[in-house]
């Protein structure tokens, strides 16, 4: 049941900005994440509410941006935990809580396996590798691997954004 609420209050939450650029004018959410035909939007705000499995409040949006012709499609919702938090598994194995390693190199923090850099730098000489705090995606259109998959290859969301816009109907924005 907390899924299909996430999944609901991802949607709330994108359809309250029309267009994907106009989270840039709220100041809220910058870009994190550029993968695999993804974007992530963080929350960049202080506000405690972003953190954990708050479904009205999701840490992150994600939205297909490999869709040619087409403008980003949100394809769902991530969660992340405070700091040395463990995710509420409320969907038993099915809630896929996971991290990320992230190492340093060249003076920039990079999330290992993707080869993007965080924001910051970093000192290789003094670094110690570290793990980001656990997330939780909730996917909102069909995703491949299920509404919790931690699959963000480029397949899946190729998969996804294309899914996502034949669902939509003749007239209907795609979500």
């Amino acid at each position: 049941m907390a899924a299909l609420s996430a999944g609901a209050a991802a949607i709330h939450f994108a359809v309250t900005f029309e267009h994907f650029s106009e989270y840039s004018l709220y100041g809220v959410f910058f870009l994190r994440l550029a993968t695999n035909g993804e974007e992530h939007l963080l929350y960049d705000g202080g506000n405690p509410a972003y953190q954990g499995l708050n479904p009205q409040d999701p840490s992150s949006l994600v939205y297909a941006i490999n869709v040619t012709g087409h403008a980003p499609i949100l394809l769902g919702a991530m969660y992340l935990m405070p700091d040395g938090v463990n995710g509420p598994q409320v969907g038993g194995g099915l809630t896929r809580w996971h991290s990320h390693l992230e190492v340093c190199q060249g003076g920039q923090i990079i999330v290992a396996g993707f080869n993007v850099a965080l924001r910051g730098p970093c000192d290789p000489s003094t670094w110690k590798d570290q793990y980001t705090t656990q997330m939780l995606h909730v996917w909102v259109v069909p995703y491949p691997g299920g509404v919790f998959s931690d699959d963000l290859s480029t397949a899946a969301t190729t998969a996804a954004g294309q899914a996502a816009l034949a669902e939509t109907k003749p007239g209907q924005l795609a979500p």
